[in-house]
């Protein structure tokens, strides 16, 4: 670890009603024509059945709640097969992929899983089987429920010998803009870009095989995306949001050379972002502004962009400084000595230390710990890439200082379930 950059105690975590976002089962319901199994005991179940009664997916998700005695007499997985073929009975419209979601128990029990959907494939041919788990206590390991879900969501692609002129974007939950100019610039060149929420059919997500080229727009497709390099052959490329112009305009430049194509003038695009950056930091000034990790995933690249255009950064609140953003990190210290850079799930934030101190928060975290009236709601860059992103963050930044929005109102309208 950089020697300059903070490191947070591991200790109590506080975890407010700010922190949260998009669970498993909201991510998973992404997956065309699928249905999702949950089978746990009560207390997990109620964790997913409220983030699906919240995102209007109920309708997308069953439940096979065990108990102790199923536990213990070991009958836990012999019910499952019973549980889906009375599921498929009941379901008016039979999905193509039933996910089966398992607890952090399921761990503990070491379900063979790779057999157990054989056996439901054998019985169910026209049906694809896939594991999932909601397991929190991995949260620190190499691969956190984020993570393996992702690699359980594209586990079902096969290996496509013919190759088509375009590329996935992976990783993001919710799908960029189709505003981005990425989107017009590859459409010019011939080149068509997938996402997983906006695949129609299943048939349609198995077509993402045929790309040539996987954009991880999140550390959470990482392994995935190793994965389908290796077994499908589509190579990939980091491409996390990023607010850099700079850095964006190099990005472009990559993609082009790693398909082989042009994507044409960028300076039009360019000048306008920069224009958006200007006109955002003459209207803001050097009200105090801080910034949230959920919001962003390059907290510390944002600062970076924020203080060389004249705004005033007094805080980033993270959990943790990942690899990719340590540069940027030390950047900032330096350029910002008394910059607080604080752990937001430290138990200590309980104490709202920063309550009532005027600040512009670019997040819900910030917002909640500061109960600023002036908040942005942005959850993990949602919508926002490349040189519009930058334009409509500083349209965001502008309106949410203009306006009063609290963090809890907004909170409750993006549906975070603890």
């Amino acid at each position: 670890m950089c020697p300059s950059c903070p490191s947070f105690e591991k200790t109590l975590h506080y975890v407010s009603p700010a922190h949260g976002g998009w669970g498993v089962i909201r991510i998973a319901a992404t997956m065309p024509e699928s249905y999702m199994l949950f089978v746990a005991p009560f207390a997990c179940g109620r964790h997913g059945a409220l983030g699906a009664v919240l995102h209007h997916i109920k309708n997308q998700v069953s439940y096979l709640f065990i108990d102790e005695s199923d536990i213990v007499s070991g009958n836990y997985e012999h019910l499952v097969p019973d549980a889906v073929e009375e599921l498929l009975a009941a379901l008016e419209k039979r999905p193509k992929v039933l996910m089966i979601f398992v607890s952090c128990l399921d761990d503990l029990l070491g379900t063979d899983h790779e057999a157990l959907n054989a056996r439901l494939s054998e019985k169910f041919t026209d049906i694809r089987f896939v594991t999932c788990h909601m397991n929190p206590f991995k949260m620190d390991t190499k691969v956190p429920p984020q993570v393996g879900l992702q690699r359980s969501l594209f586990s079902i692609l096969e290996k496509s010998d013919v190759k088509k002129n375009q590329i996935n974007m992976v990783g993001n939950n919710a799908s960029v803009s189709e505003d981005c100019e990425l989107f017009t610039l590859m459409n010019q060149a011939g080149w068509k870009i997938n996402h997983i929420g906006t695949a129609k059919t299943l048939e349609e997500f198995l077509d993402f095989s045929s790309s040539k080229l996987n954009l991880v727009l999140s550390p959470s497709a990482g392994l995935s995306s190793k994965i389908m390099e290796k077994n499908l052959g589509i190579p990939y490329l980091p491409a996390i949001p990023n607010y850099d112009v700079a850095a964006i305009e190099k990005l472009y430049h990559e993609i082009e050379n790693r398909l082989g194509i042009s994507l044409g003038d960028l300076s039009s695009y360019k000048e306008r972002a920069v224009k958006a950056i200007q006109n955002a930091q003459s209207i803001i000034g050097d009200y105090p502004v801080m910034i949230d990790y959920q919001a962003v995933r390059r907290p510390f690249t944002l600062a970076n962009v924020l203080h060389d255009a004249g705004f005033n950064v007094k805080l980033i609140a993270v959990d943790a400084v990942p690899g990719f953003e340590k540069a940027a990190c030390e950047k900032i210290m330096e350029k910002i000595p008394d910059l607080k850079i604080i752990d937001a799930l430290h138990h200590d934030s309980a104490k709202f230390e920063f309550v009532n101190e005027e600040c512009l928060c670019i997040g819900f975290n910030a917002g909640y710990l500061t109960k600023s009236r002036h908040v942005v709601d942005l959850m993990e860059d949602e919508t926002l890439y490349g040189f519009y992103g930058v334009e409509k963050l500083m349209d965001m930044l502008v309106t949410a200082y203009q306006g009063e929005h609290s963090a809890d109102e907004l909170i409750i309208k993006a549906g975070i379930v603890v």
